[in-house]
């Protein structure tokens, strides 16, 4: 079972993710998201620390956040990444862009 939370200090958010980032759980997340950004951000976390999985709409989600913040000129950073996701990154060459980081 996947499911998420968001929290926000100051002008930062942290989405923490359990379980798979896929199709099934990227419309909400992504939904949640874009109201917290409403608030205005300077930088948003993404931690995958408790993330098992992560598919193609999962990687959509962290393109097209990092591209949406980014224009808002907004930082994003993916932490606690798992060897395995990380390698699908960087096999992606989004380790930099995504600024992933391993647990």
């Amino acid at each position: 079972m996947a499911s998420h939370t968001i929290e926000r200090t100051g002008k930062q958010i942290l989405v923490t993710l359990q379980g798979d980032l896929t199709a099934a759980i990227v419309p909400d997340v992504q939904a949640a998201l874009k109201q917290e950004l409403e608030k205005n951000a300077e930088e948003v976390i993404f931690d995958l620390g408790k993330a098992v999985m992560l598919d193609s709409s999962g990687i959509g989600l962290l393109i097209a956040a990092c591209n949406t913040l980014s224009r808002a000129h907004c930082r994003m950073r993916v932490i606690n990444v798992s060897a395995d996701i990380l390698q699908l990154l960087q096999s992606m060459r989004l380790i930099n862009r995504l600024q992933a980081t391993g647990r």
